[in-house]
């Protein structure tokens, strides 16, 4: 079971790299919602793919900060050459 605060702290930095990201490279308000569902897409598989392979750089209790937070900003990156 994932304790509540790791979900929350997920949550957080996927919405913060999502809103950066936005104000950084967004042109229309529709975007927002694209690029949050891509940061909490790559978060949670970055964290995943850590877990699997067991790496273990940079821990916040169980949420594997680096690794999430690279994958999540290649989906940023992915989603806004898409345009979708």
């Amino acid at each position: 079971m994932i304790p509540e605060t790791t979900i929350v702290l997920s949550l957080v930095l996927a919405s913060i790299y999502a809103g950066a990201f936005y104000v950084v490279k967004g042109q229309a308000l529709v975007e927002l919602p694209i690029f949050w569902a891509a940061s909490l897409i790559g978060f949670a598989i970055g964290e995943l793919a850590a877990q699997i392979l067991r790496l273990n750089f940079l821990l916040i209790g169980e949420l594997h900060i680096v690794e999430a937070s690279i994958v999540s900003i290649v989906c940023l990156f992915i989603a806004r050459w898409l345009k979708v």
